[in-house]
């Protein structure tokens, strides 16, 4: 949210100030005395505060302006002016357009760090690329010394290539270690033969035969389902004639209706 800073005795210009910033959502602050210690994006000074003092107010603001309707010197540090009197209107549309540069100035240095940041990124990017090349050759070296099993060229020129004894044990430990582990671990074809997969495929006939003769026990609570239109009106008219009319509605519209029979004691 802009911040904007009005130093000003004259009432009609703060109250102007307080309407057109709460209707731009902006933090204003009113000050009758030229006592700025922060800063803020506007700085506005009223005509009988621009003196000897004016240009040391600039550090505080991104834009200094005036209210006045005299042309200030050069020397003065003011970027805008609004001239007395001005209507509220003038104001905001004046205020509008002094934050809309001060964006755009932002917007424009921002461009202007992006492409120098990806410049110089472009204009070191060998000497980076040797850098990262030279660590990650560095870090397989180390790599390479930390692994027994490889014979540095260094130790290949000082032994003329040959390998000593301690060498020859070292390369049979690895290869003894092997040998045992491919023993230990049964091959693909070996880990189910043909009985295995006999005796398997009688194990799934059973078990789907079991299932296919298990009776289920009956829950004889259950309701029984009658559907009417599997019988001819003979054999359902007796029924039907036990029933209301609401009941027989409500078959005619396809609803299902419950009903409760049992045979008294």
């Amino acid at each position: 949210m802009n911040t904007i800073a009005l130093i000003t005795k004259t009432p009609i210009i703060s109250q102007i100030f307080t309407l057109v910033c709460k209707k731009l959502n902006l933090v204003l602050t009113i000050k009758e005395e030229n006592d700025i210690n922060q800063h803020y994006d506007l700085i506005i000074l009223d005509e009988e505060f621009i003196n000897e003092h004016f240009n040391l107010i600039k550090q505080y603001a991104t834009k200094l302006g005036s209210i006045t309707n005299e042309e200030l010197s050069f020397e003065k540090s003011n970027d805008f002016t609004i001239p007395r009197p001005f209507l509220p209107m003038q104001l905001q549309t004046k205020i509008q357009n002094v934050l809309n540069d001060i964006y755009q100035e932002k917007l424009e240095e921002s461009r202007h760090n992006h492409h120098q940041h990806y410049s110089e990124k472009e204009h070191l990017g060998p000497a980076i690329d040797y850098l990262e090349s030279l660590a990650s050759d560095i870090a397989e070296d180390i790599e390479d010394e930390s692994d027994e099993s490889i014979i540095s060229i260094p130790k290949m020129d000082t032994a003329g290539g040959v390998l000593d004894n301690e060498e020859l044990l070292k390369i049979h430990d690895i290869l003894q270690n092997n040998n045992y582990e491919t023993a230990q671990k049964p091959s693909h074809d070996e880990e189910l033969n043909e009985q295995d997969w006999s005796n398997l495929s009688d194990i799934i006939d059973k078990a789907i035969t079991d299932i296919q003769e298990y009776e289920f026990d009956s829950n004889e609570n259950a309701p029984i389902r009658l559907i009417l239109n599997k019988y001819n009106m003979e054999e359902v008219k007796p029924l039907l004639e036990k029933l209301d009319q609401n009941i027989i509605d409500n078959l005619t519209n396809g609803n299902e209706v419950q009903l409760s029979l049992k045979l008294n004691n």
